[in-house]
């Protein structure tokens, strides 16, 4: 056994910050933690040592918020809102307007059921907080709860999407409104909003394990209908060992079959939440599923193509990009750029090319892409032929740049697959918490880091 370094986490019985070693051991990475009050307990935290090194490589200097809203004289995370001692701005705030929900998962992190909505006068000072703190949103997250349950949902997407700072609104939701009103579909399609859509795989399995009853017939006919009406989708997957990591195959296909799925977002299950209580053979981690991401042979699709997210923490996020086809192929971006130029891009945002110093950034990576590796790649012709698309798009809006433009541009032409790694209390690390870039803003203007709202703040059972 060696020690790594140290950290302060929770006691997993009484959720009081505690000092930890991390450690390894047999080639895998574990905390140890002393509470006072319970004891010693060792947690795995990453399945593979080699991996969790690499990581520590891509931390990039972080930007910092416009303001702040915590209080740093407060010891962390207690004074999170988030204070002066956070080392990353926000890239992505999720907003959970509504706390009612038409299921009752059992793995639910937020521990939805509650029946309280946000008002339009609290969104609409939440947004102003927000666009205080970072000038900018390139996606702003509404959620729950179900959001599409918010008698006032559209109300509070036009109340955003008037704002110029905010780009883009993506809504988290388990899709089944849409089935009994398709009308909602039609407006969330006609105000370009992405749906981000719980989608546990293709198995019944899955569903009946993870979300408490048989789904599947209902998930499929509500991607028919984003589909038959070009909504912009997002599919949200919640990986759990055993359970439907035999999924990963047929949700790549998924994604990479249809144009209007964008994204797929792999989120390793945490147990917080009504998940606490929860009983899973094994913890599945990042590494594991990007390991199962490339065991799925995808054509497209490799475990070299992941690499660590730096505008966050790195244990916290994967992420690959690939370059949609002319020919219905993918050509997998971080194999075509230099790593260093990727990270340098998404330093600090999920997405780059959303202001006009990043733009021209962009222009340049696609020209460097378009003259340099990408005539080396297997699909060369046809890769060389959407750069060049893209360049002419590109510098089509150079004398009046347009950020909403940017990103309808880019994306449909790019497919990208996302790894986050929610934390739980056996897994807490406050130097994670630290860079966390997504945060729960909520109506008195202060920002949560996600884990610390998950973790210490919500509430145990369900009223």
């Amino acid at each position: 056994m060696s020690t790594l370094g140290q950290t302060t986490s929770t006691c997993p019985v009484c959720k009081a910050m505690v000092p930890t070693k991390i450690i390894s051991e047999r080639g895998e990475v574990a905390f140890e933690k002393f509470c006072t009050e319970h004891g010693l307990v060792r947690v795995p935290i990453r399945s593979n040592l080699n991996n969790y090194l690499a990581a520590q490589r891509y931390v990039k200097p972080a930007w910092t918020p416009q303001e702040f809203s915590g209080k740093s004289d407060v010891a962390c995370p207690d004074g999170c809102g988030m204070c002066a001692r956070h080392e990353q701005h926000l890239c992505m705030p999720i907003v959970e307007i509504t706390g009612r929900c038409d299921l009752a998962c059992p793995i639910c992190l937020v521990d939805a059921g509650h029946t309280r909505d946000m008002t339009p006068d609290e969104f609409s000072h939440l947004l102003d907080s927000l666009i205080r703190a970072e000038r900018q949103i390139d996606v702003l997250n509404i959620s729950g709860g179900e959001p599409l349950l918010h008698p006032q949902l559209l109300q509070l997407i036009d109340m955003a999407l008037n704002r110029p700072g905010i780009i883009r609104v993506s809504v988290s939701t388990n899709g089944l409104r849409l089935l009994k009103d398709a009308h909602l579909a039609r407006e969330l399609r006609a105000r370009n909003v992405v749906v981000s859509l719980q989608c546990d795989g293709f198995s019944e399995h899955a569903y009946t394990r993870l979300r408490g009853r048989a789904l599947l017939d209902e998930k499929r006919r509500i991607l028919e209908l984003l589909g038959e009406l070009g909504v912009t989708t997002s599919l949200a997957m919640t990986v759990a060992a055993s359970v439907n990591d035999d999924q990963f195959r047929p949700m790549l296909d998924y994604l990479f079959n249809h144009e209007h799925v964008v994204s797929l977002m792999l989120q390793p299950m945490a147990f917080v939440g009504r998940g606490a209580a929860v009983s899973i053979p094994k913890r599945m981690t990042l590494p594991d599923v990007v390991v199962a991401l490339g065991a799925a042979r995808h054509p497209s699709v490799r475990a070299e193509d992941f690499l660590p997210l730096p505008c966050s923490h790195p244990l916290c996020f994967s992420l690959a990009f690939y370059l949609m086809l002319k020919d219905g192929n993918a050509a997998s971006v971080n194999r075509l750029i230099h790593a260093s130029t990727m990270l340098d891009a998404l330093a600090n945002r999920t997405i780059f090319g959303l202001d006009a110093d990043e733009h021209a950034r962009l222009k340049e990576m696609i020209y460097e892409l378009w003259s340099g590796p990408a005539g080396a790649a297997p699909d060369a012709p046809a890769v060389m032929k959407v750069l060049s698309e893209i360049l002419r798009e590109l510098s089509s809006n150079c004398s009046c740049f347009d950020p909403r433009k940017a990103f309808a541009q880019s994306e449909r032409r790019m497919k990208s697959i996302f790894i986050h790694a929610f934390q739980d209390a056996d897994t807490f690390d406050l130097a994670r918490v630290r860079k966390c870039c997504n945060a729960y803003p909520q109506p008195d203007g202060s920002l949560i880091p996600v884990c610390v709202n998950n973790v210490l703040r919500r509430r145990n059972v369900c009223v």
